[in-house]
């Protein structure tokens, strides 16, 4: 059976790896969308400091999903990182049936409806392959936007956008692309979608991740345990950065 993901909280799963696929909503709900920008097709260019041999780094272009084929490489690549640990001799189903509902869902919450554009999603790709996806992230819009709360944001901020489901192909993690993805969707959330203050939830324990929104200019401002008796395992934080951060680092 596909996992379902619980609406009734607003935490995000966290990998070492940069991983972060959604707890705050199943993948078959739906969003709604206003039409996008004109410029939205602009890339972001980020040309990574090498941390590996200098031949395995590649500069990395970020961009809006828009087409079919864009909601099928990121659903393929969220149902690998989702099952990235499951060895069961079932889990190809899963990964298939993962893949179909979530290009679904993608596709929803990316067009127009009732309320707008809620949610963006964007994809990166190394600049030598035009039709790789190597890397996602979401980025839910503003109240202020569309009129419909955000899931994540603290309900009095209108003005909040919330970046979630930063997934990063396991042969392109530690090259930079994890922080491409958070930059540019920083940038258009404050840029495009007109956010004051964003927003995140990452897992106490989990260092890398934890590491990469605090360079990009997050700090922590609340958190929460999902176990009693722990101390970091399961204690998930709620980070905040304001719109300044965009221009940091």
């Amino acid at each position: 059976m596909l996992p379902s993901l619980s609406s009734a909280s607003p935490l995000t799963r966290h990998s070492s790896h940069i991983r972060s696929l959604p707890a705050s909503a199943p993948l078959s709900q739906t969003f709604g969308q206003l039409q996008q920008p004109s410029h939205r097709r602009t890339p972001y260019r980020h040309h990574p400091v090498p941390t590996r041999s200098p031949l395995s780094v590649a500069a990395a272009e970020v961009l809006p999903a828009s087409s079919d084929a864009d909601y099928v490489h990121i659903a393929r690549l969220r149902a690998n990182a989702f099952y990235e640990n499951d060895r069961s001799r079932f889990v190809e189903s899963f990964k298939k049936k993962f893949v179909a509902q979530e290009m679904e869902s993608l596709k929803e919450r990316t067009v127009a409806g009732p309320y707008g554009q809620l949610c963006e999603c964007l994809l990166a790709r190394p600049e030598e392959d035009g039709q790789q996806v190597i890397g996602c992230i979401d980025i839910r819009v503003p109240r202020a936007v569309t009129g419909k709360h955000p899931a994540g944001v603290p309900a009095e901020d209108e003005k909040g956008a919330y970046i979630l489901n930063v997934v990063v192909e396991e042969d392109s993690r530690g090259q930079g692309v994890g922080k491409a993805l958070m930059r540019e969707a920083m940038s258009r959330a404050v840029k495009i979608w007109q956010a004051e203050n964003l927003y995140t939830h990452v897992e106490a324990d989990n260092e890398v991740a934890l590491h990469l929104y605090l360079t990009c200019g997050f700090k922590e401002q609340s958190s929460s345990s999902r176990f009693d008796s722990s101390v970091s395992l399961g204690k998930l934080l709620l980070l905040k950065a304001g719109a300044e951060a965009v221009n940091v680092g």
